[in-house]
């Protein structure tokens, strides 16, 4: 049976056009009316999760891509780069002419390329929608901001490089020991580069959270889109994996779904009998 499910929000949850869908949340609330868990796991930090996700009713979130972890109330994790290694990657990407991200708990800093890169990738998803509606809803800015980091937090958890093959190898080698790889891949032209802190993925997060929690794997269900989320649904016992998300996650995954925006969510938890089709539409 299950008892919790672990479930990605850009792209498994929510829509990044249309945000997320009645079904889902429906769904959700279902759920937890059966006393099964509901818990959050992104790669976002807690100041960038949206409000139309925020409004939903959860036991928990799993943020940072499993850098944080808060359950039932409590915070049960919060890790960062140790300082010297962020200055060392810092010096490293300036050197090397590497674009630049980087996410504290509730901000994201960018350089003027990283945000002008990411704004490019945005609008190309959003394809045409109304582009303040949805980057207001987005919660994230993609502006040059990353002066204010030095005046501000250095409790960095995530850290994103962006440039050439030899360039990203050089800041890899140089976080080898104190810093996990979570992304690096061709994406629009460029090498692109994601660490967390040591031991920080989802996978460790949610075998963290099963175990405090008492649960099993076998008990436990997980949703994503990204090839980020594997470790996340390599942890649970029934894996499925979104429409039109990563093929390397899809052939992993127990199943496939429908993508958001045609309730994949919903559909999968109807079709595996953990929700009855006649509780979508009704009123909570």
């Amino acid at each position: 049976m299950t008892e919790i499910i672990y479930m990605d929000i850009d792209g498994t949850l929510r829509d990044e056009q249309t945000g997320v869908p009645a079904s889902a949340a429906e769904a959700i609330r279902e759920c937890r009316r059966q006393g099964i868990r509901i818990i959050l796991c992104t790669g976002r930090n807690a100041g960038s999760i949206q409000d139309d996700v925020s409004a939903i009713e959860t036991d928990g979130v799993i943020s940072g891509g499993g850098c944080y972890i808060r359950c039932l109330g409590k915070t049960l994790r919060k890790q960062f780069f140790p300082e010297a290694l962020l200055e060392q990657l810092l010096k490293t990407a300036q050197a090397e002419g590497l674009f630049l991200s980087m996410e504290s708990e509730y901000k994201v800093y960018m350089d003027r390329r990283a945000a002008e890169f990411y704004r490019a990738d945005f609008e190309h998803k959003i394809n045409g929608a109304d582009h303040g509606e949805v980057e207001s809803a987005n919660k994230i800015c993609y502006q040059d901001n990353l002066e204010e980091f030095y005046r501000e937090s250095r409790q960095i958890h995530k850290l994103c490089l962006f440039g050439s093959r030899e360039a990203i190898d050089k800041a890899q080698a140089l976080a080898a020991e104190s810093a996990e790889v979570i992304q690096k891949r061709r994406w629009n032209g460029l090498w692109y580069l994601e660490l967390l802190p040591p031991g920080c993925h989802k996978g460790n997060a949610v075998k963290a959270l099963n175990r405090w929690l008492g649960i099993p794997k076998c008990s436990s269900m997980g949703f994503g889109d990204g090839e980020n989320d594997i470790p996340m649904l390599q942890a649970t016992g029934i894996s499925v994996a979104m429409g039109q998300g990563s093929p390397r996650l899809a052939a992993l995954a127990d199943s496939v779904c429908e993508p958001p925006a045609e309730d994949g969510l919903y559909k999968e938890l109807v079709r595996r009998d953990v929700i009855s089709p006649q509780t979508f539409g009704q009123s909570t």
